[in-house]
């Protein structure tokens, strides 16, 4: 820390006045030694020593030591005392600055001792400040894309049906038949309104800051093998064979049981809607790095390297055409990840012309073999 002219000025002068003070003392405690302490024996006997050996003055070295040290501790802790006030005054200055929305400025002093962790934790506050402050811009950010979006995703269904139910309404058809077509092309179009809306809800569900896990004790195999046998029928009509492999024994584990279910449902059905030109679906269950896994895998036309960095993103899709003709409202990924990550697991996609395949693993405190 620099100090100014006036600074310097100033401590002089106080130490110009602490000598003076000093000395003051230094007189009267001599004047008192010599003229009352002296009738003291003892003390004559020292004095008179003193004199003989070190002079005729020489009783006045103990004060003079006395004295010395006395001026110089206090010297020092007034020096010390007007540091500390200058460095104080400094880093209020500088928090003045930074509460002005500077929160880039670090504080230019760093003091020893009790002060200087004072300014550390300021800087810790601060950085936290901002941290909190980012958290709230990117959600804010988010939130706004989540309403654009869902209002894109609601606008197309809704005008269809608001369109087909006026013509309905108008009587504008030729006759029965085209009626019931247009009735039909509304109910689709209000069931792929539904999907939106219940996976919206089910997404802001598993984002709040506050979900929570309903945790239960189950078998995955058992599990895994029941959800897979209600897709048979679903893969069988197109063309697809559905196997599922598991271990022989159990793998016990702790957790959601009704999320962990809409995961492998959301990957099982996605296997289905868009491996429809390939063969076969493998759903497997495996032990993987002091955890455990299930993966879902089929053989249909591979995803693009390009579109795999983003699968897990909301509202993305890989084709939005096919997306429409699947009923898919791009938020099952995005719902998936949030639900792995409450349990503390991870959940990855790995695509190549010969399988592409989910897999989501679980760490160990989740769950126990037997």
């Amino acid at each position: 820390m620099k100090l100014k002219a006036t600074d310097f000025l100033r401590i002089l002068l106080d130490l110009l006045l602490s000598l003076l003070i000093f000395y003051a003392v230094f007189q009267t405690a001599a004047f008192l030694a010599n003229n009352y302490l002296y009738n003291i024996p003892e003390i004559r006997n020292y004095i008179w020593l003193l004199r003989r050996n070190f002079g005729t003055d020489s009783f006045k070295i103990p004060i003079i030591l006395l004295a010395t040290g006395l001026f110089t501790a206090w010297t020092f802790v007034r020096i010390r005392k007007y540091m500390e006030q200058k460095q104080m005054e400094q880093i209020i200055s500088e928090l003045h600055y930074i509460a002005k929305g500077n929160y880039d400025h670090k504080i230019s002093i760093r003091p020893s001792g009790s002060l200087g962790n004072v300014v550390d934790s300021i800087h810790a506050l601060v950085q936290s400040t901002l941290g909190a402050m980012e958290e709230e811009r990117r959600l804010e950010q988010s939130k706004d894309e989540l309403v654009t979006n869902v209002s894109h995703d609601l606008r197309t269904p809704l005008t269809s049906i608001i369109g087909y139910l006026g013509l309905i309404e108008q009587n504008k058809y030729n006759d029965e038949e085209q009626r019931k077509q247009y009735t039909h092309i509304a109910y689709e179009k209000a069931k792929q309104m539904n999907v939106l809306v219940s996976d919206l809800f089910e997404y802001t569900k598993v984002r709040n800051r506050g979900a929570h896990l309903s945790r239960t004790r189950f078998d995955l195999v058992e599990l895994v093998e029941q959800v897979s046998v209600g897709f048979r029928v679903a893969a069988h009509e197109i063309g697809l064979s559905l196997r599922v492999e598991t271990p022989d024994q159990k793998i016990e584990m702790v957790g959601d049981t009704d999320k962990l279910v809409r995961v492998l449902e959301n990957l099982i059905s996605n296997a289905i809607k868009y491996g429809r030109d390939g063969s076969t679906i493998v759903v497997r269950v495996f032990h993987h790095e002091q955890g455990v896994a299930f993966s879902v895998a089929n053989n249909g036309t591979p995803i693009p390297e390009a579109s795999l960095p983003n699968l897990f993103e909301r509202f993305y899709r890989v084709e939005t055409s096919r997306s429409k003709e699947t009923g898919g409202s791009g938020l099952g990924l995005a719902i998936a990840k949030s639900i792995i990550d409450l349990h503390q697991g991870s959940i990855r996609v790995e695509s190549n012309p010969d399988w592409t395949t989910f897999t989501v693993w679980l760490p160990l405190q989740f769950a126990s073999s037997s």
